[in-house]
């Protein structure tokens, strides 16, 4: 939270803009140009996103902080997916960028639907919904409206990932199992399982452009074992 004060503190809205520029663009910086754009763009995106869970944390605007921290966040999303997906090309080893972005834009469209079913007396927002536990769906499909757009969002993360065509030790595929994971926990939460066989329906259909699976992080291999094991036995096919 210090860091994040900080951060923030360190500009305003109206330069926050060129502070970011002068800092990216630095001279003789070797970054190219579409690269450093959408890089001032991120940060300043950043910036505003943390400004909104700022001023939920103080206590200003607390009857609407999650969906306007949601609404921030998704546009931090979206200004990630147009890095790696336009001209900017954002290199592999920043994966974990779009890692994050992910994971966060999944927890703040849960405390956004959950505000809002709190609004109308539904329930209360849940501060610790993070993990594994949160897997498990808290009411109706149409309760979720947040939370369907999030994952929508994260689908194009995959088809990001999926569809790289670029030598495979610079491609996106790198991250196609954190993804992949990420929609899996989200399509359990919505409660919308068959979803999940979509994606892995696509994985099989492309594992000959794949890396072998060894090759992966552990814990992504782990963690989406997982969830094809709970998908198996939900669709009561054991022997799998």
């Amino acid at each position: 939270p210090t860091l994040l004060h900080r951060f923030h503190k360190d500009s305003n809205v109206f330069s926050i803009q060129s502070d970011i520029t002068n800092y990216i663009k630095l001279p003789h910086s070797s970054v190219p140009k579409g690269e450093a754009n959408a890089w001032i763009d991120i940060y300043v995106s950043y910036w505003k996103a943390i400004g909104e869970i700022l001023r939920a944390e103080t206590g200003n605007h607390r009857h609407d902080w999650a969906i306007k921290v949601y609404e921030a966040w998704k546009e931090v999303m979206n200004l990630v997916i147009r890095g790696y997906s336009g001209s900017a090309g954002f290199a592999s080893w920043t994966l974990p960028v779009l890692y994050t972005a992910g994971k966060y834009l999944r927890v703040f469209a849960i405390k956004a639907d959950e505000e809002q079913a709190a609004k109308v007396g539904n329930g209360a927002i849940n501060m610790e919904a993070d993990g594994i536990g949160d897997d498990v769906t808290s009411g109706g499909f149409e309760k979720n409206e947040r939370l369907e757009d999030a994952a929508r969002v994260i689908n194009r993360v995959f088809t990001l990932c999926i569809s790289d065509r670029a030598p495979m030790e610079d491609s996106r595929k790198w991250g196609l199992y954190h993804t992949t994971n990420l929609l899996f926990k989200t399509y359990f939460k919505l409660n919308s399982i068959s979803l999940s066989k979509n994606c892995l329906r696509a994985l099989q259909a492309s594992a000959t452009d794949m890396p072998p699976m060894s090759q992966f992080p552990k814990a992504h291999i782990v963690t989406f074992k997982y969830y094809v094991g709970v998908i198996h036995f939900l669709d009561e096919e054991y022997h799998k």
